[in-house]
């Protein structure tokens, strides 16, 4: 990376850091309006691209830490995303803002939703919202594959595990398999960038 854009990425990130209780309410606004795998897409829309907190290169590359990570997926990159921006007490912070509102809006839907569950248009209204978050989440997939394949190597790693996922090989032995070549890949990269 040029210094000048590089130079450029921390401005933002060092312009726009966030208060506490803004990071709370980011993370808690993207928990109570995103549905399924549509979460990260919409936590990027909200750190990256609205309120220019992290970089889209750092966005990505927490959410690759956050999906190697045992856990939710979105808690981790909550949790990576305050941490970036604030430390310990950021990770904290953001975490609750990613957990807290969803719990108290399911544990008050709970009863209402058993009312409603075999109203036809209850499952009609779902299934549309279920198929928005399979797009968003086609989005972030195609950002992140533009981001990651820069080279041949990468391309086959990647060829290779959604292979391996449509021919049902269990996830354990993908991740086992193939995480240690990425990451040796990346650490040679890194070494290579650094001559």
């Amino acid at each position: 990376m040029s210094g000048n854009a590089n130079s450029r990425a921390l401005a933002i990130v060092e312009g726009a850091r966030p208060s506490l209780w803004r990071l709370f309410a980011a993370c808690a606004r993207v928990s109570v309006s995103s549905f399924g795998g549509s979460v990260s897409a919409m936590i990027r829309v909200e750190f990256v691209i609205s309120k220019q907190w992290v970089t889209e290169a750092d966005f990505l590359e927490g959410l690759a830490l956050a999906q190697t990570l045992p856990g939710v997926n979105v808690v981790n990159l909550s949790l990576w995303l305050g941490y970036s921006l604030h430390g310990t007490i950021g990770a904290i912070i953001a975490v609750l803002g990613s957990v807290l509102p969803p719990a108290v809006i399911i544990v008050a839907a709970g009863a209402v939703i058993h009312h409603v569950s075999d109203i036809p248009l209850v499952t009609q209204l779902l299934a549309g919202v279920a198929a928005a978050a399979l797009g968003f989440s086609l989005n972030m997939g195609i950002r992140a594959a533009r981001h990651a394949l820069t080279d041949m190597v990468s391309i086959l790693i990647s060829a290779t595990t959604i292979v391996a996922v449509c021919a049902h090989i269990p996830l354990v032995f993908i991740v086992c398999g193939l995480a240690p070549l990425n990451i040796g890949l990346a650490y040679w990269k890194l070494r290579r960038g650094q001559r």
